[in-house]
C-alpha cells in the first residue's frame, strides 16, 4: 500500500492489512515530520482488488480490461512514527540534527576558545604593563640613586652628570616635584660654587665663571620654581628654593624654607646645606659654621659642607683652616676644581 505526505509529497510504502479496509490511522512522514490521517484499503481472497463498478450497459463499449494487481513485496509492518520516504533523500529532522552538531557545537567551542585566548592575552597585558611599570621605576630609581653620589663628590663633571640623569628623570615621569627638585639642586649647586669662586678671582678672571652662575642660577631657580608648584610639602622642593633664593640675596625667605625642608625630612643633609646657605645670605656666619658642621656629620661624604667651611675660614682671615679643609676634599676627589683652584690662591 502507497501513501503520499500531504505537505511534501514523498511516497512511503506501507505492509498491506496494517489495518483494517476504510479505517483511517495517523501516519507520520519521515521527511517533513507532517502528521496526516490515511485510510486502509482491502483486498480480495488471493490477493486480488476488489471488482470495479459495473458499467450501465453491457452495450455501453467493450468491457473493461481486467486490472493487472500490483505485486507488493511482502514487509515488516512499520510503525507511523518509523515510515521512510521511498526516495533517497535523508529526514530533514535528522539533517538538522547532523547541522546542529557539525556546526553548532564548532561555533559554541570557536567561541569558547576566543574568550580564553582574550582572557590570556588580556593577563598577559596586564603582568607586561606591571613588569614594564617596574621595570621602570627601578630604572628611574637607579638614576635618583647615582645622581645624589654623584653630588657628593661635588667637582664640575660628577655635578653635571647628576644634573643629566635628574634631568632624564624629570623627563619621564613629568609633575613629580621630587625629581624636578633634585634637578633643580644640582644646577644651584653648580651655580653657587661659579658665584663663589668668581668672587675670589682677579677681575680679569671673573666674566667665565659670572656668566655660568647666571644661567645655571637662571635655569635652577625656574626648576625649583615649578618643583615647588607641583607640591609646596616636599622637602626637597622647599631645600630647592631655600637655595635659590639664597644664591639670590632673599636670606630671610631661603631660611624659612630651609627650616621647613628640615622639619619635613629631618637629618637630611641637604636640608642643613641649604639652612647653612640661608644663614649665609644673611651674613650669619657662626650659624652657618654650625649647620654645615652637622650636615657633615649626618653625611662624612658631603664635600660641599668642607668646601664652603674653607671659604668661610679664608674670609675669616684664616688661610690655614682653609689649606687644611681643601687638601682634605683634594685627597677624597682630586677632580674637585673649586677646591684645587681655591688653596691655589691661599698658597699665594
Amino acid at each position: 500500500m502507497l501513501i503520499e505526505c500531504s505537505r511534501c509529497r514523498a511516497v512511503f510504502s506501507v505492509q498491506d492489512g496494517i489495518a483494517a479496509e476504510g479505517t483511517r490511522f495517523s501516519v507520520q512522514c519521515g521527511r517533513c515530520q507532517a502528521v496526516f490521517d490515511a485510510v486502509a484499503e482491502g483486498e480480495k481472497a488471493g490477493g486480488e482488488p476488489g471488482p470495479e463498478a459495473e458499467p450501465e450497459s453491457p452495450a455501453a463499449g467493450p468491457p473493461a480490461a481486467p486490472l493487472v494487481p500490483v505485486v507488493v513485496e511482502p514487509v515488516t509492518p512499520i510503525a507511523p512514527e518509523r515510515l521512510a520516504p521511498t526516495t533517497d533523500a535523508e529526514p530533514l529532522g535528522t539533517v538538522q540534527r547532523a547541522l546542529a552538531g557539525m556546526i553548532v557545537e564548532p561555533e559554541r567551542a570557536t567561541r569558547a576558545r576566543w574568550l580564553l585566548l582574550l582572557g590570556i592575552l588580556a593577563a598577559a597585558s596586564a603582568v607586561g604593563i606591571v613588569l614594564h611599570q617596574r621595570e621602570r621605576a627601578r630604572e628611574l630609581g637607579e638614576k635618583m640613586r647615582v645622581g645624589r653620589e654623584e653630588l657628593l663628590r661635588d667637582d664640575n663633571e660628577s655635578l653635571q652628570d647628576a644634573t643629566k640623569l635628574f634631568t632624564e628623570a624629570a623627563r619621564a615621569m613629568p609633575g613629580r616635584a621630587p625629581l624636578e627638585a633634585e634637578r633643580a639642586f644640582a644646577l644651584l649647586l653648580q651655580a653657587s660654587a661659579q658665584r663663589d669662586l668668581a668672587a675670589r678671582l682677579p677681575a680679569a678672571e671673573r666674566g667665565e665663571p659670572e656668566r655660568a652662575a647666571a644661567r645655571l642660577l637662571q635655569q635652577g631657580a625656574a626648576a625649583a620654581r615649578q618643583a615647588f608648584a607641583d607640591d609646596k610639602e616636599d622637602p626637597a622642593a622647599l631645600r630647592a628654593m631655600g637655595l635659590a633664593e639664597s644664591i639670590s640675596g632673599s636670606g630671610d625667605q631661603a631660611a624659612l624654607h630651609a627650616e621647613q625642608a628640615e622639619r619635613a625630612a629631618p637629618g637630611d643633609p641637604w636640608a642643613l646645606y641649604a639652612k647653612a646657605a640661608a644663614a649665609s645670605a644673611r651674613h650669619a656666619h657662626e650659624r652657618a659654621v654650625q649647620a654645615l658642621s652637622v650636615a657633615r656629620e649626618a653625611e662624612p661624604r658631603l664635600l660641599r659642607a668642607d668646601v664652603d667651611l674653607a671659604a668661610i675660614s679664608l674670609d675669616r682671615g684664616d688661610p690655614a683652616g682653609a689649606r687644611e679643609l681643601l687638601e682634605s676634599v683634594l685627597r677624597r676627589n682630586p677632580k674637585h676644581e673649586r677646591a684645587r683652584r681655591m688653596l691655589s690662591l691661599v698658597s699665594r
